[in-house]
C-alpha cells in the first residue's frame, strides 16, 4: 500500500510539475507565433526546455500511469490506445523525418502528441484529479496576465493578423479552460469572482482574435450554464445586465470596440466550404484506410497544404481508419454516451459537455484546435481520462 501511494505521488508531481511547464511555455508559444508571423523567424531560444522538460515529464506520467491504471480502466481503452500508437508509431518510421527530428516527433503527425493521449489514465486519482482542478483556475488567472499584459505593452492590432500574431495562442488555450473553469465553479460562491472572470477573459480573448468558432464555444457553454440553473429567472437577468455592462465597455473601449467592427467586417463569410470540396475530391478510399503518411499533402488554389481545418478528416487522411476510429471511440463516443444519460451528476455532466465540444471542434466547428504536444491537448486529455475512468467504474458498461 505505501508503495502504491508513493508512485502516485511521484505521478502527481511529475504530471502537475510538466502541466507547469507547459502553461509557463504558453507565453513563449505566442511570442514565437509573433515572431513567425512578424518575421518569418520561428527559432526559440533557451526558453525551449520549457516545452521540452514538460513534455518529458508528461512521458514519464503516462508510461507509470498505463502500467498503476490497468485495473482501473477497462481492456478495451488500453486497446484502442495502444492501437493509435501503435500505427501512428508505424505510420511515422515510414514515411517521417526519424526518430532524431524532434520537430517532426511533436508534430501533430508525428509520435509525440500521441504519447501525451496517455494522460487519459492518469486522472483516476480522485486526489490528483482535485489538485488538477485547482491547477486550472491558476492556468486561467496566468494566462489572463499573459493577456492584459499583451494589451497594455501592444494593444489588439490594426487588422486581424496583428490580433492573431500576439493572442491566438492564448486564446485557443482559454477556450478550452475558461469553459471547465467556469462551469465546475457553478456552486462554490466563494470563487464565485473567478467564475465569472474565467468567461469573460476567454470570451474578450476570443474577440480580440476575431475568432467567430471560439465565439460560438462560449456561447454554448452560457446555454449550457444556464440550462443547469435552477433559478434561470434571476440568471436572465443577471446575464442581461452583465451584457450591458460587456457591451458598454466593448463600445467604449477603443481596442475592443475595434474588434468589433472587424468581427462584423468578417461577417458570415464561409471560408472553409471551399477548401473542404478541394481536399475531397483529392482522396481516394485506399488512402483513408491505410494512411497517407507524414509528409502528405493536397493541392488548394495552386499552394500544397498539409493541414485541414477538420481534424477527424484530417486524421483519417494521414494516419488512416484504425487510429482514427479508435480516437473517435475514445474521444466522442463514450463522452457522449455519459452526455446523454438520464440523472447524471453536474461534474461528469460539465466533462462530457467539454469533450463534446472537442469533438465538434475537431469536426471543423473551431479552428486552431488539434492533437498536439500544446498545454490545452494535455487538459483535454485529462478530462476525457476522468469520463473513461468513471465509465470503467459502473458496472451497466462492463
Amino acid at each position: 500500500m505505501d508503495k502504491t501511494d508513493n508512485i502516485n505521488k511521484l505521478v502527481t508531481y511529475l504530471f502537475i510539475i510538466g502541466l507547469a511547464l507547459g502553461l509557463i511555455f504558453v507565453y513563449f508559444a505566442q511570442e514565437r507565433l509573433y515572431s513567425k508571423m512578424s518575421s518569418g523567424s520561428i527559432s526559440l531560444g533557451p526558453e525551449r526546455y520549457f516545452r521540452s522538460l514538460s513534455v518529458i515529464f508528461i512521458f514519464i506520467s503516462v508510461l507509470i500511469s498505463i502500467f498503476q491504471s490497468r485495473k482501473k480502466y477497462l481492456p478495451k481503452f488500453f486497446i484502442a490506445y495502444l492501437l493509435i500508437l501503435g500505427y501512428i508509431t508505424i505510420n511515422y518510421l515510414f514515411t517521417g523525418p526519424g526518430l532524431d527530428d524532434i520537430t517532426g516527433l511533436m508534430d501533430t503527425k508525428g509520435i509525440g502528441p500521441w504519447i501525451c493521449l496517455g494522460l487519459i489514465f492518469v486522472g483516476f486519482d480522485d486526489k490528483r484529479y482535485e489538485i488538477f482542478k485547482k491547477f486550472l483556475l491558476v492556468a486561467v488567472l496566468v494566462i489572463s496576465a499573459y493577456v492584459i499584459y499583451s494589451l497594455v505593452v501592444y494593444g489588439i492590432g490594426l487588422y486581424r493578423g496583428q490580433s492573431l500574431a500576439k493572442y491566438r495562442v492564448y486564446a485557443t488555450n482559454l477556450v478550452w479552460i475558461s469553459p471547465f473553469v467556469f462551469l465546475i465553479l457553478k456552486d462554490n460562491k466563494k470563487l464565485r469572482f473567478i467564475r465569472i472572470f474565467a468567461i469573460i477573459i476567454g470570451i474578450s480573448t476570443a474577440l480580440v482574435t476575431l475568432t467567430r468558432s471560439f465565439l460560438l464555444i462560449f456561447l454554448m457553454v452560457i446555454i449550457f450554464d444556464f440550462i443547469h440553473t435552477k433559478k434561470k429567472t434571476f440568471y436572465a437577468i443577471g446575464g442581461v445586465l452583465v451584457g450591458i455592462l460587456f457591451v458598454y465597455v466593448l463600445l467604449n473601449t477603443e481596442a475592443l470596440s475595434t474588434s468589433l467592427d472587424l468581427l462584423q467586417q468578417r461577417g458570415t463569410n464561409d471560408t472553409r466550404s471551399n477548401q473542404l470540396n478541394a481536399f475531397l475530391s483529392q482522396i481516394n478510399v485506399y488512402d483513408l484506410i491505410v494512411g497517407t503518411g507524414f509528409d502528405s499533402t493536397w493541392d488548394f488554389n495552386g499552394r500544397q497544404y498539409p493541414y485541414l481545418d477538420n481534424q477527424w478528416l484530417l486524421l483519417l487522411w494521414w494516419a488512416g481508419l484504425i487510429p482514427a476510429m479508435m480516437y473517435f471511440y475514445l474521444t466522442a463516443v463514450i463522452p457522449f454516451k455519459l452526455f446523454i444519460k438520464k440523472g447524471q451528476d453536474y461534474e461528469t455532466r460539465v466533462e462530457s459537455f467539454v469533450l463534446v465540444i472537442w469533438t465538434l471542434a475537431c469536426a471543423g466547428v473551431s479552428i486552431y484546435s488539434t492533437m498536439s504536444v500544446d498545454f490545452y491537448f494535455f487538459i483535454i486529455c485529462v478530462i476525457q481520462g476522468r469520463l473513461l475512468y468513471k465509465y470503467s467504474k459502473r458496472s451497466e458498461y462492463r
